[in-house]
């Protein structure tokens, strides 16, 4: 049996059930079979038991650097995607399985070397691409089947990218363009990935620098929006993130301000903005603020 299958098979079980499965099962296991294979250990320190053998079948940063390289090249040569004489069909199918060690080895050695982290960048900009822009593999949703978040892994990057940044300005730049240019999956919106940002321990004069990013990027993305509808979408996509700015660092008056005067008019429905603003004074806690503004809506008659 599958592994695949023997996991849907085990759900439809309850736990006492799996209990007396698991009994059984051991009783039926050679005794030299279960000090070779520590099942023991397994079933007394189960994440214990893990974290060692993920420990023993990671590669080393060398090989993990190799693998990466070659993995990256095969899939711009879509070679996991077309019938080629270098790879199997099966390979082809399980590139997933390759890709999510790769990945897992190269998140372990990034905090402390350069070079890991600049493969970490290029497998997340070869799913993305993959995602949003060409097909590489068997899948559309290249995310989905390993189990990542692109928004996760976005804002690991961007922890990457602050730890190699001579200054701050470097750093919040080359984010703010990567979270505005890579091509998003289907779980994500251009919203999703700005926001990423957000979730970086900023000093208060790295907000301020932000703040002023995002201004001098949404004036040059509304100077090329009109007859742009791409254009359009990013500078939606930028004020939204200002507004989510101004709500983190509590300057609520000026938001309010901002959402009815510059954001509202750039939405083709009043909702959109307004939801969303409701959403983010909600989850920060401002539920004073919450109420008022429901009712505020209900004048406007501004649906949502």
């Amino acid at each position: 049996m599958r592994i695949g299958k023997l996991r849907m098979l085990l759900e439809q079980y309850g736990e006492s059930t799996l209990r007396d499965i698991i009994v059984e099962m051991y009783r039926h296991i050679p005794k030299n079979v279960i000090e070779e294979k520590e099942i023991d250990f397994m079933l007394g320190q189960f994440t214990r038991y893990k974290e060692q053998k993920s420990s023993d079948e990671r590669h080393s940063l060398s090989q993990t650097i190799v693998l990466a390289e070659r993995f990256v090249e095969l899939a711009y040569d879509q070679l996991y995607l077309l019938p080629n004489q270098v790879m199997s069909e099966r390979d082809q199918k399980n590139w997933y399985i390759h890709a999510k060690k790769i990945i897992r080895d190269l998140t372990y050695y990034a905090e402390n070397d350069a070079e890991a982290r600049t493969m970490y960048e290029e497998m997340f900009l070869l799913l993305s691409s993959s995602a949003g822009e060409e097909p590489l593999f068997t899948t559309s949703d290249p995310f989905r089947l390993l189990k990542l978040s692109q928004k996760v892994m976005l804002t690991q990057l961007i922890h990457y990218y602050r730890l190699d940044a001579p200054t701050s300005d470097v750093w919040i730049d080359r984010s703010l363009y990567t979270a505005l240019h890579i091509p998003k999956d289907v779980d994500s919106t251009r919203i999703d990935l700005l926001s990423t940002l957000l979730a970086q321990p900023f000093t208060p004069s790295e907000w301020s620098l932000f703040h002023r990013r995002v201004i001098s990027l949404c004036d040059r993305t509304l100077a090329k929006s009109y007859g742009d509808d791409q254009a359009l979408e990013d500078y939606q996509a930028l004020k939204m993130l200002e507004l989510e700015l101004l709500v983190e660092r509590g300057r609520l008056s000026e938001a309010e301000q901002k959402l009815f005067a510059e954001y509202i008019p750039f939405f083709s429905h009043r909702s959109e903005p307004f939801q969303v603003y409701i959403d983010l004074l909600e989850s920060r806690g401002h539920i004073d603020e919450t109420k008022r503004l429901r009712r505020l809506a209900k004048e406007k008659r501004i649906p949502f």
